[in-house]
């Protein structure tokens, strides 16, 4: 049993270099982000000209910041939250509230992702006007959301049903 317990902290450790290193990828890319439309916003104002594909990818990036930061912020237990009632309740029964949320999560998750994946699939074939990349590519980020989000919860509801006691929202991850 030892021996699984210092696989799971191993397994731990790896995925939290993992998102270590996909927080420090979604810093370089809302940097780029921001140099984009900063850039295009002083070329139209100022040399009344512009990157006529700015637009669409600032949107696009702006989708994958979005869905590929909730994966990252599920992974630390930091979104929003309402314990009111589960503060009161008795271990045993926080646990069973525990289990039934990520079982919730992970059905909205299913469901986020075949409509996603539907979208992507449906969408291959069209391009952007002007950037002339795929649109597939921004139904593609919720997929990854879906799929990643649901693998977070997932995992604390193995350990949720092991009796891992449940992380607390500064401790950076899950079990």
């Amino acid at each position: 049993m030892a021996s699984g317990k210092v696989f799971a902290a191993r397994l731990s450790r790896l995925a939290d270099l993992g998102f270590r290193a996909v927080d420090a990828l979604l810093v370089a890319i809302f940097a780029v982000l921001i140099v984009l439309v900063f850039a295009n916003v002083v070329l139209r104002y100022l040399f009344d000209s512009g990157v006529s594909a700015t637009d669409e990818l600032s949107r696009m990036i702006f989708i994958w910041i979005a869905f590929v930061g909730a994966v990252c912020v599920a992974r630390r237990n930091g979104h929003l939250g309402v314990d009111l009632l589960t503060a009161n309740l008795s271990p045993r029964a926080r646990r069973v509230c525990r289990v039934l949320t990520d079982v919730v999560i992970v059905l909205c998750c299913i469901v986020l992702s075949v409509g996603a994946w539907q979208q992507t699939v449906a969408n291959l074939g069209n391009i952007a006007p002007v950037s002339g990349l795929p649109t597939a590519l921004n139904y593609l980020a919720p997929f990854v959301g879906g799929v990643g989000i649901g693998l977070v919860a997932c995992v604390d509801l193995v350990a949720a049903l092991l009796g891992v006691p449940e992380p607390d929202h500064e401790e950076g991850h899950t079990a």
